[in-house]
């Protein structure tokens, strides 16, 4: 998947732009390590000097830049599914645990998202069909977001430089 966003510049360009996915940017706030060990890459970088990590050959691990951090997505193509479906991801997630909170915060971020951004869907539409995506009902990346940060972050500790541990998200 990261090669296909690196071989389309239109598609890398609307995830870095619109869907503040950035793969050019992939240097984190601060160093940081699995408690487990496991292998950790950065993958992508936000406005906000968030950082994506894929975790191994596996999840893909949000550290944000003031030290909370949770897995976000199975894989990178579900990472990017996540960010063009539910691009206000980041407003939702305090409420992992109630998927009807999920969605009525999505709802709301996401109301207020394209008053500013009117043609946000056709973007999505368009990465969606550069990078030959599936792409799933807000519903359903809701539903497996709320998975990945009640069930697998907790075996996905993310360490600092002076082995203090992220907040969950």
């Amino acid at each position: 998947m990261l090669d296909r966003i690196r071989d389309n510049a239109r598609a890398a360009a609307l995830l870095a732009e619109v869907f503040d996915f950035d793969i050019a940017r992939l240097d984190p706030v601060e160093p940081v390590r699995l408690a487990s060990g496991d292998e950790l890459s950065a993958i992508a970088g936000d406005a906000s000097g968030g950082t994506f990590f894929l975790c191994g050959k596996g999840p893909v691990l949000y550290a944000g830049s003031e030290g909370s951090a949770g897995i976000v997505a199975a894989d990178v193509a579900g990472v990017v599914r996540l960010v063009v479906g539910v691009p206000t991801w980041q407003d939702v997630v305090s409420y992992a645990g109630d998927l009807d909170a999920m969605r009525v915060a999505f709802e709301s971020s996401y109301a207020e998202l394209t008053e500013e951004e009117p043609e946000l869907d056709r973007f999505r539409s368009e990465v969606v069909a550069e990078l030959g995506l599936a792409q799933p009902a807000a519903g359903e990346l809701l539903a497996a977001l709320n998975v990945c940060l009640t069930e697998l972050s907790p075996e996905y500790v993310l360490l600092n430089e002076e082995g203090g541990a992220y907040e969950p998200l």
